[in-house]
């Protein structure tokens, strides 16, 4: 056990570099951005990709393994324990390797948390429409204007108003999903309504731009896979 400050302390020693395992389909998707904070972090890790056709023969085999109890991926074996649902992974990496989150306050890590999960309400109105089967692609094409230019704006300014001046610098695990929020609206908003996002939004959009060049992405993003 120990006290806070020890549990710290140990946690910031050098450790074994861990065994991880991330499984998810050949997408970018919910797994992306769990990609990217494992290179952020310097931990080297295994991926086990697959189509959706394969899916359905790994799913009831990684069920009965134990590997994803609720069904879903993305999964992520570390060490031998098996983690599912994309923010609860990237909260457990934090704290197992992110000294700045171990070193917050409550209070901080509740303001992480809280602009971390809103990043996923305004990432399900896009998958809403994305997934809508009674939508025909000009159907879709209109609902994506429709949206990126009223609901996407609304959004995005509340993400950049709350959005703290240290996160291109110093980004938290929730700094990844804004990215990845953001990397998400340039694939389905029309161009020039993603321009007009990024242009209400400098900070969003500094931060976008930030991504690629920083040192422990660089290699990764020069040979990304598509959406």
């Amino acid at each position: 056990a120990g006290t806070p400050a020890q549990i710290l302390w140990e946690n910031l020693q050098p450790q074994p570099s861990p065994i991880i395992t991330l499984r998810y389909f050949d997408i970018r998707g919910r797994g992306e951005v769990i990609r990217l904070y494992l290179n952020e972090l310097g931990l080297e890790y295994n991926e086990t990709s697959f189509t959706g056709q394969e899916w359905q023969e790994l799913k009831p085999k990684w069920s009965k393994l134990g590997l994803i109890p609720f069904g879903q991926v993305p999964s992520l074996s570390y060490n031998g324990i098996h983690l599912v649902q994309s923010h609860a992974i990237l909260r457990f990496l934090s704290r197992k390797h992110d000294p700045s989150y171990m070193r917050m306050t409550p209070e901080e890590k509740a303001e992480v948390e809280i602009m971390a999960d809103s990043t996923s309400d305004l990432r399900g109105r896009v998958m809403k429409i994305k997934y809508d089967s009674s939508l025909n692609e000009k159907q879709k094409s209109d609902a994506f204007l429709q949206y990126c230019t009223t609901t996407a704006m609304e959004w995005l300014k509340k993400f950049e108003a709350y959005l703290p001046s240290s996160a291109a610098s110093n980004p938290s695990y929730a700094t990844f999903l804004l990215f990845d929020l953001i990397d998400t609206h340039r694939t389905y908003c029309p161009p020039a309504a993603f321009s007009e996002l990024m242009k209400a939004n400098p900070k969003l959009a500094a931060l976008e731009m930030s991504f690629p060049s920083r040192s422990k992405l660089a290699t990764y993003f020069a040979s990304r896979r598509g959406p």
